[in-house]
């Protein structure tokens, strides 16, 4: 169960970086090119989804 919720945490921080891109590139990083914090966002809810779901024999 632990394991679940800390994949549903990467997941709702994925989805959070994804619809905080514009923002962060403009507050954070406003004196270098754009970083894809879309791409970073996918990549969380990737690893959040196979925390989420893989089975309880692989564990």
């Amino acid at each position: 169960m632990k394991e679940q919720l800390k994949g549903i945490a990467a997941i709702l921080f994925g989805i959070l970086l994804c619809s905080a891109e514009e923002g962060l590139n403009s507050i954070v990083l406003h004196n270098f090119s754009d970083f894809p914090f879309s791409l970073l966002g996918l990549l969380f809810g990737g690893i959040g989804l196979f925390l989420v779901f893989r089975s309880s024999a692989e564990r």
